[in-house]
């Protein structure tokens, strides 16, 4: 199954790579990220290549931690090798080691230095949408919930019709005298 975006990332940077995932994916990106989606009884290495092949783009989480990790450095050189578009998503600013700049130096970075994260990660939600093709909408539209109908009141009780007065007893006929 293909993915649209594999998110590279060091373990330290595991939370941000958590909220990447859940902001993209919920704004309808597919995302691979390890070790989520890695199957058990896949190897690593095997699942971490068809992963990269089978995805449109590539955002790498740059960080000391990611600036510093072999692993991150190697899928970064598979994504270059195999054309995949490569958004490096800056948390920390650090320059990059000389290996990691080869593969990274020609690509417009994102950055995330300052501010919310949650600003950053619609950003490179509309990004990946535009080079997906994909309506640059910051999510999917989710149906409006239906408004709870409002408890229509209760009527007022009709004033009960005040009694007809009973009609005044005629007076008796006085008896005629005799």
């Amino acid at each position: 199954m293909g993915y649209d975006i594999f998110i590279s990332h060091a373990a330290a940077d595991k939370s941000v790579a958590d909220a990447m995932t859940y902001r993209l994916e919920k704004g309808g990106v597919d995302c691979w990220v390890a070790p989520r989606d890695i199957r058990p009884g896949d190897t690593w290495g095997a699942s971490i290549i068809r992963a990269i092949e089978n995805c449109k783009i590539m955002v790498v989480i740059f960080s000391s931690h990611s600036n510093k990790s072999q692993q991150v450095l190697r899928e970064v050189e598979r994504a270059v090798q195999k054309d995949v578009v490569v958004i490096p998503f800056r948390i920390e600013d650090v320059l990059p080691t000389s290996d990691m700049e080869y593969f990274l130096s020609a690509t417009h970075w994102l950055d995330a230095l300052s501010g919310d994260l949650g600003l950053h990660l619609d950003q490179l939600l509309m990004t990946s949408r535009s080079i997906l093709g994909k309506s640059p909408s910051l999510i999917e539209p989710e149906p409006e919930p239906e408004p709870e109908p409002e408890p229509e009141p209760e009527p007022e009780p009709e004033p009960e019709p005040e009694p007809e007065p009973e009609p005044e007893p005629e007076p008796e006929p006085e008896p005629e005298p005799e």
